[in-house]
């Protein structure tokens, strides 16, 4: 058995009679709000993210309940989007990671996850330092939306437009996509839009698996690959990723998802999650990056 099917049976080991994994008690102080989000990375939510990013059997019955339970739980009808309630209203890194999981596994997005892309492609903000044009009802939530638009807002958007099929994407969800691709782009993926050389946001060089509200660099630019995206702005971040490439070939985890619920590798040894990214990632530029010095 390889290490990959090894991981998927030990998390449905610990999956629940009612389908869901660490159920918060009614007496916790977070319940009900923080259902299924609550603990971080062992909740649900998580557990689900991971099981996508390995890639898991998207036909697996025992995934398709919580999904939809998730997505009943998380929904506000009044806004038509995914939510914490009151608590960074509205979050786009939940909703790009519940329209993830949800494509994933159901092929396409539910009426709930459309009505969510409706509303991010009316309000979400590319802001780089400060406000462009007129502030929205939103921007009083400064975590996600101050003078810099969250980066993991963003990214969790794209990542979870990609996995939209494109007969699913409408004119204004491929606008939605290219504004958060350039957004990237003019942040060359990991670094500084003001100063080139510095890595934005701090550890997000660290190649990491699997991405859970965050996003290492690899992610994003196996994101940009997804959505073929081929452009000199990426260099220095795929320049970075040919630095880590060890003796063998292979990558490291060189940082780790705290309270994970199970292990997926041991930090600074060559990890085959990490390593299978980085060589889809190099094999697409690699071949196109050259061809465009032609």
């Amino acid at each position: 058995m390889d290490c990959q099917q090894k991981i998927i049976n030990r998390i449905f080991e610990t999956q629940g009679e009612n389908g869901f994994w660490k159920v918060l008690p009614e007496s916790h102080k977070y319940y009900p709000d923080y259902l299924h989000y609550v603990p971080n990375f062992k909740a649900t939510l998580w557990t689900l993210i991971l099981l996508a990013d390995l890639d898991h059997d998207r036909e697996d019955s025992r995934i398709k309940k919580p999904i939809k339970d998730l997505q009943q739980h998380f929904f506000d009808e009044n806004f038509g989007i995914y939510t914490l309630k009151e608590d960074h209203f509205p979050i786009p890194c939940l909703n790009g990671n519940m329209i993830y999981i949800d494509s994933y596994f159901n092929g396409s997005p539910s009426k709930k996850s459309l009505k969510a892309l409706e509303f991010f492609c009316k309000y979400q903000r590319f802001d780089d330092g400060c406000y462009l044009g007129e502030k929205n009802e939103f921007c009083s939530n400064t975590s996600c939306y101050g003078k810099h638009s969250c980066y993991w807002g963003v990214t969790k958007l794209l990542k979870g437009i990609s996995f939209i099929p494109k007969g699913f994407r409408t004119t204004k969800l491929n606008d939605l996509l290219d504004r958060c691709i350039q957004f990237v782009l003019l942040h060359k993926v990991c670094y500084s839009s003001h100063k080139d050389h510095k890595i934005m946001v701090k550890d997000m060089d660290k190649l990491t698996f699997p991405n859970m509200y965050k996003s290492d660099f690899l992610e994003i630019l196996w994101l940009l690959k997804r959505e073929n995206v081929k452009s000199n702005k990426i260099r220095s971040a795929i320049d970075l990723l040919k630095s880590k490439q060890g003796p063998s070939g292979d990558w490291n985890l060189e940082k780790k998802v705290n309270n994970l619920a199970t292990s997926i590798g041991v930090v600074n040894q060559p990890n085959p999650f990490v390593t299978k990214r980085a060589k889809e990632v190099l094999a697409f530029y690699d071949y196109h990056l050259k061809h465009e010095d032609a």
